[in-house]
């Protein structure tokens, strides 16, 4: 039995090789996790020399020419030089020591233990950078349990997305200062090549590269993606298709474009910049009437302009309260969806549009596709009944996932299986046993909400008029 309670005896002897190298890799990670918790303690020492010898530098009054700082560059170059790294990995270094050893100290004994990783601790440190003192305690109670089971790219979103929910006010004050950066740059690559880097609102930049997105796709035929309740891709369905999600082929096998995903969007996005319209690509009607889609969850509370609470957008992560309710006043349309009042997982959700209500509500709750690790949006994914169609599983919400191309295939071509544990938690079970338990966002970030007790709380006045 190994220290994770996997019998090796009950597993298929085909699996038996994997299954041992997995085990081994995971002690190779629990090992350097160990590692790299002493090196953080080591680090914060080394902070703490630089302190004392700031000290000793003030108390013998000598030489004030370079200031305190000093004896700060001394030890990062002598770290540096015996490490053989740059000066800056030993700042960062110092830094997150200080952080671990000082304020988040259960954090840096999950790292000990080999619970998380270097890069969770980094992800947990820099997303309660903005918080006051008095939250990070309650901050690190709420992200440490997420860094267990979490990538550290999902980490580092959903960290975000609690600081916010703690200190609402800092959402605002951190955009608007972000915002004052806004710029466009460019930098000469190799061969003839540069790079266009323009730096904007996380909304207008994410609505920009999925407009982009959905023309580049219309190119090949494609289009952008849209989903009936007829549309949902049955249980193996996906063997018969191309390996490349990206790649189509017209009637005669050919591709209708030779271009990769990637270089339609740059060569659509410099057409617009130089014409204003698409118009060295096809019909400008056609791709120009193309309009983006992001998806934006607001409180309700946030909406009616009782609280402030910040708005997610998918993809990206908090934005503020006014620029939420601004994007909902010139919305088309509205989804209302209906939560849960504990884990605010996503129950029913209903809209002025009768159509296509199942597939929004699995958009609504996973996000983006529900494999550990994976990030490809929900509107590019697909959904996968998990117990297959065919074996008399229902068409609902209760079975029914958020699952990109490659991993939907990965799922019914090999052993892995999924669990639905109700809640919007699903259940992974590897081909070697392991199990991979899988939140949806909503339930993470259920941890730091308490709407109900502020609406209660808030006293109705008809005369108000709405704040959109």
């Amino acid at each position: 039995m190994d220290p994770r309670g996997i019998d090796p005896h009950c597993i298929d002897p085909h699996w038996a090789e994997l299954s041992a190298l997995v085990s081994r890799a995971e002690q190779n990670r629990i090992d350097m996790a160990r590692l790299q918790a002493q090196r953080a303690e080591l680090f914060a020492e080394a902070l703490q020399l630089v302190a004392l010898r700031v000290a000793q530098r003030r108390a013998a009054k000598g030489n004030r020419e370079f200031g305190d700082t000093i004896p700060l560059r001394e030890v990062i170059a002598e770290l540096a030089c015996a490490l053989r790294v740059g000066e800056r990995t030993i700042a960062s270094w110092l830094g997150d020591g200080d952080a671990l050893v000082r304020t988040y100290p259960a954090t840096l004994e999950a790292l000990r233990e080999g619970r998380i990783d270097e890069r969770h601790a980094s992800a947990i440190i820099d997303g309660g950078m903005p918080l006051d003192d008095a939250h990070r305690g309650q901050y690190e109670e709420l992200v440490l349990p997420l860094a267990e089971t979490a990538t550290a790219p999902e980490l580092r979103e959903s960290a975000r997305v609690i600081a916010a929910r703690l200190q609402p006010e800092m959402v605002e004050e951190r955009q608007r200062a972000a915002l004052a950066q806004r710029q466009v740059k460019t930098y000469g690559l190799e061969d003839g090549l540069s790079r266009l880097l323009l730096d904007g609102p996380d909304a207008l930049i994410q609505a920009a590269f999925e407009r982009l997105t959905d023309m580049a796709r219309a190119l090949d035929g494609e289009g952008p993606v849209a989903f009936d309740a007829d549309d949902d891709v049955e249980d193996g369905a996906e063997d018969a298709v191309s390996a490349d999600p990206d790649a189509d082929a017209d009637g005669d096998g050919e591709p209708a474009d030779e271009r990769t995903l990637d270089q339609r969007r740059a060569d659509i996005m410099l057409d617009m910049l130089l014409c204003g319209a698409p118009a060295a690509h096809g019909e400008e009607g056609a791709l120009g009437a193309i309009r983006a889609t992001v998806q934006v969850t607001i409180p309700i509370l946030t909406l009616a302009g009782i609280d402030d609470q910040p708005a997610i957008l998918a993809g990206c992560g908090p934005i503020d309260a006014d620029t939420a309710r601004t994007l909902a006043a010139s919305a088309p349309c509205w989804e209302r969806v209906m939560v849960h009042p504990v884990t605010e997982e996503p129950l029913r959700l209903d809209t002025y549009r009768p159509s296509k209500k199942l597939r929004r509500l699995l958009d609504a709750r996973d996000r983006q596709c529900r494999w550990p690790g994976c990030g490809r949006l929900a509107r590019r994914s697909e959904a996968d009944h998990t117990i297959p169609f065919s074996e008399g599983g229902p068409t609902c919400a209760g079975n029914l996932a958020i699952l990109c191309k490659r991993h939907h295939r990965l799922k019914h071509a090999s052993p892995w299986q999924v669990v639905q544990l109700g809640a919007g938690v699903l259940e992974f079970i590897s081909p070697t046993r392991r199990r991979y338990r899988n939140n949806a966002p909503p339930v993470d970030e259920a941890r730091t909400a308490r709407p109900w007790a502020r609406l209660l709380a808030t006293p109705y006045d008809s005369t108000d008029p709405a704040a959109f």
